[in-house]
């Protein structure tokens, strides 16, 4: 679904595409809940750069055109449900945890947490089977960093 954001190299194996898909997927989320309350905030925008920064080195592709097409995902879409489909697929309990928190961390980065915010991350968290407990957990490990 998402080789959009892969690039064609022959010298990496198969793994390391799906984990450059699977943060970008997360990243890609992140944006998601940037933009849930109707506006992204610089802290919230610079917190998805940074981690797509990180992404990019790796991929040998800029950052800003990962963000791009993360943008242009986002207004071409419908819905988030493949992205879900993909994680249940492909993230582990740990990656999956991960990317909660992530935007836990995304959601905090302008020190407010918007209602739809937190609706979007506790729907996504259901989507991909985490159990409240846990989303509650990492939203006050996050709240409190």
């Amino acid at each position: 679904m998402f080789n959009f954001f892969k690039k064609e190299t022959s010298n990496k194996n198969i793994n390391d595409d799906i984990s450059f898909d699977v943060e970008l997927i997360a990243y890609a989320l992140a944006y998601e809940v940037a933009i849930a309350d109707g506006n992204i905030d610089d802290d919230e925008l610079a917190r998805i750069k940074a981690g797509l920064k990180n992404i990019s080195l790796k991929l040998s592709q800029s950052s800003d055109e990962l963000f791009q097409v993360i943008e242009e995902h986002t207004q071409n879409s419908v819905s988030f449900h493949d992205f879900v489909e993909d994680i249940n697929s492909n993230f582990n309990k740990e990656q999956k945890l991960a990317l909660i928190k992530l935007l836990w961390e995304t959601a905090y980065a302008d020190n407010v947490l918007e209602v739809n915010e937190e609706r979007l991350i506790r729907r996504v968290a259901d989507l991909i089977r985490i159990k409240s407990s846990l989303v509650l957990k990492l939203k006050e490990e996050v709240r409190s960093s």
